[in-house]
């Protein structure tokens, strides 16, 4: 017999075996148990994660002798010629090749017939989107009136471009792309039963090359094993794919973290020696980057996580030294450089500009730090003390006679702005809750000028010249602020945001450029702006004027 390779040699054969489309499989099995099949299916997503194979295995549950429920027993002569291709009941046509209307019209006559040896005629139409307008039309009046014992399945790449028609008379099912350890599961599985041995560092990066397609990852696999025989490094799959060595991503990030533009430009020059690809080495950058924000954000553990058990404590210790603000300004960084890489010339110039811009995000401290520093009331100070007043609160579970004293209410009111339906010290206390959850949001409580509470609603009022604050506050961040607020008033509170017309600053008299110009060269922040900068004052303009 022939040679059989990986991917079709494990190809699954029955609802059981298919990898991470329960979604799917169980829609699929309560139709064919209930008897409640639809006439039309348009199977969705990405290459290589099961499309096609789930229309094989529906058509042999269809036409299956001795099936168990809604499982095909892949034993009967039905299902053992579906599964090798030549079933006279199972037309499988590749619509990229075949997307004329004369084909579709003679799939038509096709379908009119009865099923010869089975129970259901299938017809699968693969990359249906590629079907002419009148193609699709012509599909359309079969699928307005589908002859008895006739099942259509659309599977597509791209969903979007089929007729609106054709889409609503189809149940609609999306195969999503498989996660980083169904995929890596499923080789380590195929390895075992090829007597293979595979590093876990090797199945990670043939895992991650697939972007979430099992049968691309297969492919990598079988390349592998031809390349290694019976057993696959972890370097010997980075050096099939051309993926960098998880110690270059270790010495970009620590080079990031030291200021070093000489190392990240010897790091570049050591790639480039190498014979590396520049657009590989940016999106496994982009990758490691991404892996210590989830890291930072959900923990080590989490499964959100593209790497294996024993990268992890690596990838915490990273994570853990720089805050999410700065992994996200990471990402975008690199998310830049791989497209300015990737298109346009000279890669190495760009690549170079990516890093040092890297090199240079970590200098950047946030504008509203420097503008508390220089005012002398620092985030950190703020914070210091709003955790020095959360300190002093009961806690619940704690008697009232051994908590230690409040705070004045009159300073902790002046210090929070007016409060209504408040106590000073919840407002305080939320403060505290919210600096330790998000930067963020600590500086947008902040800016809040009054808080009204007035039954389950929490009023945040802000001046008129912070409204660009708060309308660039995600509403997942508004969805965050608002359980913390419920969590320490006690009660399931909404957060409603507006703007205090009535505390409005009174207009400011016209001056004349010259004294305008002199008042701003001599205000102490912005002298020391212009020190740290550099720069000079080009023109100065009232807020009002054009």
């Amino acid at each position: 017999m022939a040679y059989q390779v990986i991917a079709r040699k494990y190809r699954p054969q029955t609802f059981r075996d298919l990898v991470g489309q329960q979604h799917v499989t169980r829609t699929l099995t309560n139709a064919l148990l209930h008897d409640r099949l639809a006439h039309a299916y348009i199977f969705s997503g990405a290459r290589g994660v099961g499309k096609t194979t789930t229309a094989r295995i529906l058509a042999k549950a269809l036409n299956c002798q001795q099936r168990n429920e809604a499982e095909p027993c892949g034993q009967c002569d039905s299902c053992k010629e579906i599964a090798a291709g030549n079933a006279l009941d199972v037309i499988e046509i590749d619509a990229a090749s075949n997307r004329g209307i004369d084909q579709i019209r003679e799939l038509r006559e096709m379908v009119r017939f009865a099923p010869l040896g089975g129970s259901y005629k299938v017809v699968l139409l693969d990359e249906a989107h590629m079907l002419t307008p009148e193609a699709s039309n012509a599909l359309l009046k079969t699928l307005e009136e589908p002859p008895d014992r006739v099942l259509f399945i659309l599977a597509t790449t791209e969903p979007e471009n089929l007729a609106d028609t054709i889409r609503s008379r189809s149940q609609h099912f999306h195969f999503r792309p498989l996660e980083f350890h169904e995929v890596t599961g499923a080789l380590k599985t195929i390895a075992v039963k090829e007597n293979i041995q595979v590093d876990d560092g090797a199945l990670a990066v043939m895992a991650r090359a697939g972007e979430g397609s099992l049968r691309d990852s297969l492919s990598i696999l079988e390349q592998a094993i031809a390349y290694c025989g019976g057993a696959i490094t972890d370097a010997q799959a980075r050096e099939i794919l051309g993926v960098v060595r998880e110690q270059v991503l270790d010495e970009l990030m620590e080079a990031i973290g030291a200021q070093s533009a000489e190392r990240v430009l010897a790091l570049v020059h050591g790639l480039l020696a190498e014979g590396q690809n520049l657009q590989a080495f940016c999106r496994e950058a982009i990758r490691h980057v991404r892996n210590l924000l989830v890291a930072r954000v959900c923990g080590a553990d989490s499964s959100l996580i593209a790497a294996p058990k024993d990268e992890r404590p690596r990838l915490s210790r990273q994570a853990q030294r720089r805050s999410e603000e700065d992994l996200t300004r990471y990402f975008e960084i690199l998310m830049d450089t791989e497209f300015a890489v990737r298109k346009q010339p000279d890669p190495r110039l760009h690549l170079e500009l990516g890093l040092l811009r890297l090199v240079n995000a970590t200098r950047l401290a946030p504008l509203e730090e420097l503008l508390a520093e220089l005012g002398g009331d620092s985030p950190r100070s703020r914070a210091d003390g709003a955790s020095a007043s959360s300190s002093a609160l009961p806690s619940p579970r704690t008697p009232a006679a051994k908590a230690a004293p409040l705070p004045s209410p009159g300073l902790v009111a002046r210090a929070a702005g007016e409060i209504s339906g408040l106590e000073a010290a919840q407002v305080e206390a939320i403060k505290s809750a919210v600096t330790a959850e998000s930067k963020m949001l600590a500086n947008l409580v902040q800016l809040a000028t009054r808080w009204v509470k007035d039954g389950p609603e929490l009023q945040l009022y802000f001046s008129a010249k912070d409204r660009v604050q708060t309308e660039m506050v995600p509403r997942d961040y508004m969805e965050k602020l608002r359980a913390i607020m419920s969590r320490v008033v006690g009660q399931d509170l909404r957060i409603c945001v507006k703007l205090d017309s009535a505390r409005e600053p009174a207009a400011v008299p016209h001056r004349s450029p010259g004294a305008l110009r002199q008042q701003v060269e001599q205000d102490p922040v912005v002298r020391e702006m212009l020190r740290r900068f550099g720069g000079h004052i080009r023109d100065v303009k009232e807020r009002n004027e054009e």
